[in-house]
């Protein structure tokens, strides 16, 4: 098994932010995953705005380095002037990018592409209930969520 530290929160509906620079991420809870996962890191899903590709809220969304996984037509970490949002990437070329939602009324992102850095792609899920511990716990950590 593999440890992949959970990072924060994600939202589909809003932007958010993450502490991605500032904090060791060895120093947050973890949880277990397989141990040939590509996962950077983890982020506990706070909305139900992807719920119709069957993210609901609750899941911890393993995100993987965007250079190792295509990303089109699948769930993105999106930064935007500091700030994050998880998005289905609709299109994603020079000029703009568009991010979709799977929610109905929620409108999709068009972005400047220049303004915008795809941080990773959600390339695993795991859905509750879930193991998370802290390094220092043991083995067999403790619940934490």
């Amino acid at each position: 098994m593999k440890r992949v530290f959970i990072a924060g929160d994600a939202y589909s509906t809003r932007f958010f932010e993450l502490p991605l620079e500032d904090e060791e991420l060895s120093l947050m809870p973890y949880l277990h995953a397989a141990s040939y996962h590509m996962a950077r890191f983890a982020l506990i899903m706070r909305d139900g705005g992807l719920a119709n590709i069957g993210i609901r809220a609750g899941d911890a969304l393993l995100i993987a380095d965007f250079s190792l996984e295509p990303v089109r037509g699948r769930p993105v970490l999106v930064r935007q002037e500091g700030q994050y949002i998880v998005r289905i990437a609709a299109d994603v070329n020079p000029v703009e990018c568009v991010f979709a939602a799977a929610k109905e009324g929620v409108a999709p992102l068009v972005l400047p592409s220049e303004n915008i850095r795809i941080v990773g792609v959600v390339s695993g899920i795991i859905s509750p209930p879930y193991e998370t511990g802290r390094i220092g716990d043991g083995d067999a950590g403790e619940a934490l969520f």
